[in-house]
């Protein structure tokens, strides 16, 4: 049975636990940089005290990523064998690229290395870099998400120069270009980056970024 702990009201992002005192259930995700238990909503905490199960019992009901959604995101952090990216919303590719719907704080997801969509690299900021706008695919159903770039839709869709913070323009499958500067670096490059079906607010979605 689950009992509601009276005026525990929790809003999204909130540290409700550390991962060694609960399991995360519905609503609830794991800071995977920290280790504690987060709130995915607006709502109040609820425990099952004999399987050790945290939860929070949404005050709304939220639209959330699916197995096999396809998300806009922006990388956060690369570290040596995974990929850190914070999700702003879903995205539909067809019969246009569009928002199918956007979240009021991003959640949380990450990129394993073999599931980058390419065969070869060195190393993971060949793939992408801290501040890059990606679209991904995901590959559970839970928070935080696990994600993949494999498939040409996937990948980097807008990126800053990491010398002069000018826009870089894809050159080819893996390359970037800054127009200011002449840098140039390589990234996995979404076939959608030039598209102008797919129509992003940028200047939103990197005010969106915490």
């Amino acid at each position: 049975m689950y009992y509601s702990l009276k005026n525990n009201v929790v809003v999204p992002g909130e540290v409700i636990a550390q991962q060694e005192e609960f399991v995360e259930g519905e609503g609830v995700y794991i800071d995977t940089e920290t280790g504690y238990l987060r709130s995915m909503f607006l709502g109040k905490i609820a425990i099952d005290f004999n399987n050790r199960t945290i939860s929070v019992n949404s005050y709304k009901k939220l639209k959330l990523p699916k197995k096999n959604s396809i998300v806009l995101g922006s990388v956060s952090s690369v570290r040596e064998n995974i990929i850190f990216v914070d999700i702003y919303g879903v995205i539909v590719l067809y019969p246009r690229p569009k928002w199918e719907f956007e979240f009021s704080s991003p959640l949380s997801g990450a990129i394993i290395s073999n599931q980058v969509g390419v065969d070869k690299f060195n190393d993971l900021m060949d793939i992408v870099k801290p501040g890059d706008i990606i679209l991904a695919k995901v590959i559970n159903s839970s928070n935080p998400y696990n994600l993949s770039l494999k498939g040409p839709q996937y990948g980097v869709i807008y990126s800053m120069c990491s010398k002069c913070g000018e826009i870089m323009i894809p050159q080819n499958n893996d390359q970037l270009k800054c127009p200011k500067c002449g840098n140039v670096e390589k990234r996995k490059i979404s076939n959608l980056a030039t598209s102008k079906l797919l129509k992003i607010d940028m200047k939103k979605t990197i005010l969106m970024s915490p």
